[in-house]
């Protein structure tokens, strides 16, 4: 019992190290946004895009935020994490759903 035990942990284990692995690799870019200030912590984003969610982020001011852009079937889509309001959320959407995946990702790795 204690081996089924012990492989039944480590699949668990494999199981979630493959699904952080495809979840990085579909990741276009994170944002932080901090007290209306926006800084990407992984990836790249065009600097147009960039602009448009500072211009989001400071009016209103967003306090604390996390915006993951990940890349879908024909479109980048996103997942925010922190406090932002619903028509924030929704101008993010647009911003992002409005440019194509192969120019976003035409900026700067970091």
């Amino acid at each position: 019992m204690p081996v089924f035990v012990a492989a039944a942990i480590g699949v668990a284990i494999l199981l979630l190290l493959v699904w952080a692995s495809a979840r990085s690799a579909i990741t276009i870019a994170v944002a932080e946004i901090r007290d209306g200030k926006v800084e990407i912590t992984r990836g790249g984003i065009a600097p147009r895009v960039l602009g448009d969610l500072r211009d989001i982020a400071s009016r209103p001011r967003i306090g604390s935020a996390t915006v993951r852009i990940i890349r879908a079937k024909d479109h980048a889509r996103i997942e925010v994490h922190g406090k932002v309001s619903e028509q924030q959320v929704q101008r993010l959407r647009n911003v992002i759903g409005n440019v194509p995946v192969a120019q976003l990702t035409k900026a700067e790795r970091r």
